[in-house]
């Protein structure tokens, strides 16, 4: 069978050896950098210096009038949105923090929160507030936002947005755009989400929509690199099949999907005693996991 190791009953022993990873692997390194969500090796996005400016140059006016450009981020799933939106505001921190500026600066998931109240909540905790899980009445959340904040600058980045169009009586991203000194950048997966927003959420937010393209073969070779080198023992994985994975890459969008198919056709490769992947293993994992994609 596709993608499955089936050991013998007189070799268990071998089941051991499986997770050992690190030094004792003769394939992996360390299994983490392969994980979908594990954060880039260098800790720099790859690739992405033209929508880094543009994000950053939307925020640039924070530091000037007090508010700056809203941003709408979006692009497929595994593009780096989320990587490159966390980096600017990162940067964002570090220069209020060494400018002894008072702005506050807010990254907040809707894809998880679910709800415009629990949206909301997140964005008040980040700015100080203990607030209860529950209890508290939107009304309330918006007076403790308002009093909060007061006067100062503030940037919120909400994540998944699109999943609070459909589910709000009251417009979040209204009445938070509608507040002074407020600058959004909203990310999703597809430039039609903003068009759910009400039309008077649309009129007021004036959003620079920011796209973020599938990556090139040349920039998914570099990021696949990263991850290999930290990931696998040193000559692990040859380069002919990095290139292949990086041809995917670009045709798929998603990056991550590639750092799937390494685990995938490593851990095959681990299971049969070998110190290098193989084209059957690769083979045999993107097989696998084109019935999950």
């Amino acid at each position: 069978m596709d993608g499955v190791c089936v050991v013998a009953d007189a070799d268990v022993g071998f089941v051991d050896s499986l997770f050992r990873v690190g030094k004792s692997s003769r394939v992996f390194w360390d299994v983490g950098w392969l994980q979908p969500l594990s954060p880039s090796p260098s800790g720099v996005p790859v690739g992405r210096e033209a929508e880094l400016r543009a994000i950053a140059a939307c925020l640039a006016g924070v530091f000037e009038g007090g508010v700056g450009r809203n941003v709408f981020v979006y692009g497929k799933s595994g593009a780096g949105k989320t990587f490159c939106v966390r980096y600017v505001l990162d940067r964002v921190r570090a220069f209020v923090e060494s400018k002894g500026l008072d702005v506050l600066v807010v990254y907040v998931n809707a894809g998880k929160t679910r709800s415009p109240y629990f949206t909301l909540l997140e964005v008040v905790r980040a700015v100080g507030v203990d607030v209860p899980s529950s209890g508290w009445q939107f009304s309330r959340l918006k007076e403790e936002f308002e009093r909060v904040r007061a006067d100062k600058p503030i940037i919120i980045a909400i994540d998944e947005f699109e999943s609070l169009i459909f589910k709000q009586r009251e417009p979040l991203v209204y009445y938070v755009n509608r507040q002074p000194k407020v600058t959004l950048i909203l990310i999703s997966n597809k430039f039609e989400d903003i068009a759910g927003l009400p039309e008077r959420a649309k009129s007021t937010l004036q959003a620079l929509p920011v796209m973020f393209d599938c990556y090139s073969v040349e920039v998914a070779k570099k990021i696949l690199m990263e991850r290999i080198e930290k990931a696998f023992q040193l000559s692990a994985v040859e380069e002919k099949y990095i290139d292949w994975l990086a041809e995917i890459a670009s045709q798929v969008g998603d990056i991550r999907v590639c750092f799937n198919i390494l685990l995938t056709a490593g851990l095959l490769a681990e299971c049969e005693g070998k110190t290098k992947l193989e084209k059957e293993h690769f083979l045999s994992a993107t097989k696998t996991i084109q019935h999950t994609i």
